[in-house]
């Protein structure tokens, strides 16, 4: 086996790659049938939207590196208890405003808690929303006409569906991505038969 060609993130290599993997788990998001087929596709959203940042310091020069996380590539990796991670974060707060959400979801959903939990007011579940039917006449009786999926994030005490942060997150990462040239354009590939 040509050990150039070997990568441990089955052949994805570039931020793009990672870039799409969370746009196809967005749309299995929205197109989930269950609750769980809706919570794994949220939990998968947030780890890929999250780990965006270490796939875009990875390609990232020396210079771009610094100036996007305010460490030098190959130095110390915290300051304090800041992480590279973290200053990529909060230096990219204006062009990525939704990783903030992302962040905290991946490193909960990875630790199951976590010991620093700066948004203690972010919560995220699902649920089902039925919809009867008008009652029968004879009867009297309801039914279930629809069963509709809400996956969501709450943030202080507002309710907002998941898909629509990791699709404004999804639109910051593409927007990012081509500001800084790291965005590789491919075009649509037929589907695997």
């Amino acid at each position: 086996m040509d050990q150039r060609a070997s990568t441990k993130t089955f052949g994805m290599r570039e931020p793009t790659d990672l870039y799409e993997k969370l746009l196809h788990d967005i749309g299995r998001l929205r197109s989930a049938r269950s609750s769980a087929e809706s919570r794994y596709a949220a939990f998968d959203c947030a780890v890929d939207a999250w780990h965006l940042v270490d796939w875009t310091l990875h390609v990232a020069s020396d210079a771009a590196y610094e100036r996007l996380s305010g460490f030098k590539r190959g130095g110390p990796s915290k300051k304090g208890k800041l992480t590279v991670e973290a200053g990529f974060k909060d230096l990219q707060e204006d062009r990525l405003p939704a990783l903030r959400f992302c962040h905290m979801i991946a490193n909960s959903v990875k630790h199951r808690e976590v010991r620093n939990d700066f948004m203690p007011n972010l919560w995220s579940g699902s649920t089902a929303i039925l919809s009867w039917s008008e009652p029968e006449k004879e009867t009297g009786e309801c039914s279930v006409k629809e069963v509709s999926l809400l996956t969501y994030v709450t943030v202080d005490g507002e309710r907002y569906e998941a898909v629509e942060l990791f699709e404004d997150m999804a639109d910051q990462w593409r927007t990012f991505l081509d500001e800084e040239g790291l965005f590789e354009f491919r075009p649509e590939q037929p589907e695997d038969e």
